[in-house]
Order: C-alpha cells, then sequence, then structure tokens
C-alpha cells in the first residue's frame, strides 16, 4: 500500500485471495478474492497500520436486516480503478480486520452518504446498539 494514500471509512478495496491465504480462515468465513468496505474511523485509518472492512458479495439472496443490499446508485466508482462496482450485499456479521498492505490499489470506489448510514444501522443491528 503506497505511503499517500489515504484509506477513509467508506472505501471500497479488492482484496485477492493470495493475500487472504495467509489468514486463518475456518468454516463459514471469508475466503475468495473479493471487495471490503472499510469501516473503521478515518482518524483510526490515519494513524494505524490495521482497519477494520466488512467483505462484499454477489450473492443478493444473502441480504437482510443486518445485512444491507449496496445498489449501484449507492456506490460511487473510482475511475482510477479497472475493477467495477456491483450491486452487492455487505456482509456485516462478517467484520474483519486487515492490514493495509492487502489492499489492492487503487481503490474500487466508495459508498454514498446514504449507504454508509445504512451500514451503521446493520452495525448497530449486529452489536445490539439502540
Amino acid at each position: 500500500m503506497s505511503a499517500s494514500a489515504e484509506v477513509l471509512q467508506g472505501d471500497i478495496y479488492w482484496v485477492t485471495a493470495k493475500d487472504l491465504k495467509s489468514m486463518d480462515i475456518t468454516g463459514g468465513e471469508q475466503k475468495n478474492a473479493r471487495p471490503y468496505v472499510i469501516v473503521s474511523r478515518d482518524q483510526i485509518n490515519r494513524f494505524r497500520r490495521n482497519i477494520v472492512g466488512i467483505p462484499l458479495t454477489k450473492q443478493l439472496h444473502q441480504g437482510c436486516s443486518y445485512r444491507i443490499t449496496l445498489p449501484l446508485e449507492w456506490q460511487i466508482p473510482n475511475p482510477a480503478s479497472s475493477r467495477p462496482l456491483m450491486k452487492c450485499v455487505c456482509l456485516s456479521d462478517h467484520i474483519r480486520v486487515l492490514d493495509k498492505i492487502r489492499l489492492e490499489q487503487p481503490k474500487m470506489g466508495s459508498l454514498s452518504d446514504t449507504a454508509r448510514y445504512g451500514l451503521i444501522g446493520a452495525l448497530a443491528t449486529i452489536f445490539d446498539i439502540p
């Protein structure tokens, strides 16, 4: 990861399968190359080596009250990225800590404010925060 690339909450990055093989993955945990949306605070992202992300899936049937569907209208593409954004579902119950070196550059895009607020609501449901 480039030292000049700033990681922000709501950014969408591709995390490769090669990088994930070194992670301790078992059972139903996500293991394939896939996009992740960054959910850790910008202050943490700026000064720490690790960030917190949520994997995204194309399996739209997996959406529910805590796994929000992200239509394309809620995503802002990065013109510098060759990876296209697509309608997907945030697997909010698969939250994971990632080292910034796992994030493929450039970022794929970012979430709109509407999507970020929806994701915050999903995380509040996961953690039972009123």
